[in-house]
């Protein structure tokens, strides 16, 4: 007896939403999966509208003075706001099945929600892959709107035969090759505190702790305590990411150190957990394969306070109906997830800072 495709497409339809709640890490092949973890479990942002728009404050007017009695007044008035604005970057994924695989597996319930939940698992991990990838480099130029904002894109090195540390990160490196210093429509060439701190290092080694200390020292801003902190209030914590060498690196610099600080005690502290962890400053340090063979092995240090991935309010993980595949594949059944997203610095002198080796001039 024959079985119309609408009932199989019901039938898929029906068992989809009993499968187990929809997880980006669903890979196995990366140590980490670090951007989609973040995403999914603890600092996505959700937004809406045409772009992700914020506004910050880079300098004051400058109307406080010193001031004798009698002295006249004369108060200004400045455009203080600067905006910064990110476009929303789509993503896809699908599933597929064959006719012929679900009539073989229908009659076995056991088996039919395991050969609908493998072909999620397979749709997931595609996507899971793509965010990992992306979110630690730049897009492909200055005009793609096609890639979202990674890493490399808001935490800048220093420029290329540059050697002082400090705020001096303006140079977004593209994949092209190409380069610019406008970051999220702020141009940090003309505003100086739109940069972020960038430092160099020759070797994992004690000279390394010190420029790590004074950077992580630099990037540690607090508002007046006479001033209500305007910035959006929420929790972020902070972690170090680079490639696995620099991790094994870090981890022989710690036995060698043998520190048995404790307390307060921060800034004397590099130490390695019972998983094996490193620890500098008690932030965790994580392997990312996607910086194995980034170019001047940079070492990231984070504060996702200030760095947040954004989805769309009403665009994100949204999964169709099964479809048949019609004429050209008339005995093919798909569902399709979309979605759009994209990374904001919403401070780039408070989002964390990059240490890398020398770029030639």
């Amino acid at each position: 007896m024959s079985v119309k495709n609408s009932d199989l497409l019901d039938l898929v339809a029906s068992t989809l939403p009993d499968l187990p709640s929809q997880d980006l890490e669903v890979a196995w092949d990366d140590p980490e999966y670090e951007w989609t973890r973040i995403m999914q479990k603890e600092r996505m942002e959700v937004d809406g509208g045409t772009t992700i728009d914020r506004y910050l404050m880079l300098d004051p007017t400058g109307n406080a003075s010193y001031c004798r009695a009698y002295d006249t007044d004369n108060p200004t008035v400045g455009n203080v706001l600067k905006k910064i604005s990110v476009p929303w970057t789509r993503l896809k994924t699908s599933y597929s099945w064959d006719v012929f695989e679900i009539l073989q597996n229908k009659n076995s319930a056991k088996g039919f929600i395991n050969l609908l939940q493998t072909k999620r698992i397979d749709g997931l991990w595609a996507l899971a892959k793509l965010i990992e990838e992306r979110a630690w480099i730049a897009p492909t130029s200055v005009s793609d709107d096609l890639y979202p904002y990674g890493v490399a894109y808001y935490l800048n090195m220093l420029d290329a035969g540059a050697t002082t540390a400090g705020f001096n990160g303006q140079t977004i490196r593209y994949q092209d090759g190409t380069t610019g210093t406008v970051c999220a429509g702020l141009d940090a060439s003309l505003n100086p505190k739109w940069k972020n701190y960038a430092a160099l290092y020759t070797a994992i080694d004690n000279a390394f702790l010190r420029s790590f200390r004074l950077a992580f020292m630099a990037t540690k801003f607090k508002a007046p305590i006479i001033i209500n902190d305007p910035s959006q209030k929420g929790y972020g914590q902070r972690r170090i990411y680079t490639g696995m060498e620099k991790v094994v690196d870090l981890q022989a610099l710690a036995d060698a150190r043998d520190d048995n600080h404790s307390g307060n005690d921060v800034l004397g502290n590099i130490k390695i957990g019972e998983d094996a962890t490193v620890y500098i400053n008690r932030l965790p340090v994580y392997h990312i394969a996607e910086l194995d063979s980034a170019t001047y092995s940079p070492v990231y240090t984070i504060d996702f306070g200030f760095f947040k991935p954004f989805v769309h309010s009403d665009y994100w993980m949204k999964e169709t109906e099964p479809m048949s595949g019609g004429v050209s594949q008339h005995t093919a059944m798909t569902v399709f997830l979309d979605g759009a997203h994209n990374n904001l610095c919403k401070n780039r002198r408070r989002a964390g800072f990059v240490m890398h080796t020398a770029i030639p001039a």
